[in-house]
C-alpha cells in the first residue's frame, strides 16, 4: 500500500512538472501567442494568472516594439493565453520584462527595460520603467531618469527578509567595469541597498536562498563562480 502511494505520488509530481514547462517555455509560449509572420517575441514574463510579452513588428520600413498582455483561459482544458490588452512602446523601446512585487501590495508590477531619453538626460540610455497592472490597465509607477551608469541587465528577487522582493542590476561604468547594485522600494521609489566590488565583465547572477547569490564573472581575463550575500552596505563573496 505504501508503495502504491508513492507511486501515485510521483506521478502527480511528474503532472506537476509537465504542467508548469508546458506553461512556461519559450516553445509553447511562442505558439501559443499566434504571432504573425512579421512579428517576434523580445522577451515575456508570466505568473498563474497572466503574461506580459513584448512585441516587435516589423514593416517594410520600420519596426515596432509593443507589450501585448494576456490571461490565463481559466475555462479551457489545456492552457491557452488570451490576449486582452495591446500597448504601443515603441517610443521607449523596451527590451526586457520582468514580475515581480516591489512593494507588497496585492498585484504584479511590471518592471520593464527600456531604451530611451528623458527630459532631464537627453542621452538615449538603457532605464527601468515600472507599471502597474490592476486586470484592466497599466499604470505608471515610475519612470525615473536612471539608476547607477549604464544599465546593462535585472533580475527581480526576493532576496533579503524585508517587505517587497528586490531589483537586482548589472551596472557598467564609464570605463566599461561592471559591478551588481540591489535597490529596494521606498515610499515613492528605488533606494540603494547594497552595491559590489568592480569586476571586468559580470556574466550572470542567480539566486540561491535567503541573502545567497550565485555570481558568474570575468576578472584579470578569468571566468569565475563565487556565492556572495548583503552585508553593511556591500555584496560580498562568502566563498
Amino acid at each position: 500500500m505504501l508503495n502504491k502511494k508513492r507511486v501515485v505520488l510521483a506521478i502527480i509530481i511528474i503532472m506537476i512538472i509537465i504542467v508548469i514547462y508546458l506553461v512556461t517555455s519559450e516553445e509553447h509560449v511562442l505558439h501559443n501567442l499566434e504571432l504573425a509572420p512579421n512579428q517576434k517575441l523580445v522577451d515575456y514574463a508570466l505568473n498563474e494568472h497572466w503574461l506580459f510579452a513584448i512585441i516587435e513588428e516589423k514593416s517594410l520600413s520600420d519596426k515596432e516594439r509593443y507589450i501585448y498582455i494576456y490571461k490565463l483561459d481559466d475555462f479551457s482544458n489545456k492552457v491557452n493565453w488570451l490576449k486582452v490588452a495591446e500597448y504601443d512602446f515603441t517610443y521607449v523601446w523596451p527590451w526586457k520584462i520582468e514580475l515581480g512585487n516591489l512593494d507588497y501590495t496585492d498585484g504584479p508590477q511590471i518592471v520593464m527595460g527600456v531604451n530611451k531619453s528623458t527630459y532631464f538626460d537627453k542621452e538615449v540610455n538603457n532605464r527601468f520603467f515600472v507599471f502597474n497592472w490592476d486586470g484592466e490597465k497599466l499604470y505608471k509607477k515610475w519612470t525615473g531618469t536612471r539608476l547607477g551608469y549604464y544599465l546593462k541587465d535585472f533580475y527581480i528577487m526576493d532576496l533579503l527578509s524585508i517587505k517587497g522582493e528586490e531589483l537586482v542590476v548589472i551596472d557598467k561604468n564609464q570605463n566599461g567595469e561592471e559591478r551588481l547594485l540591489i535597490y529596494y522600494w521606498l515610499d515613492f521609489g528605488f533606494q540603494l541597498l547594497a552595491e559590489s566590488e568592480i569586476y571586468d565583465i559580470i556574466e550572470d547572477v542567480k539566486y540561491l536562498d535567503n541573502n545567497l547569490l550565485e555570481l558568474t564573472y570575468n576578472k584579470w581575463g578569468k571566468k569565475f563562480t563565487s556565492r556572495v550575500m548583503v552585508k553593511d552596505g556591500w555584496i560580498i563573496e562568502v566563498d
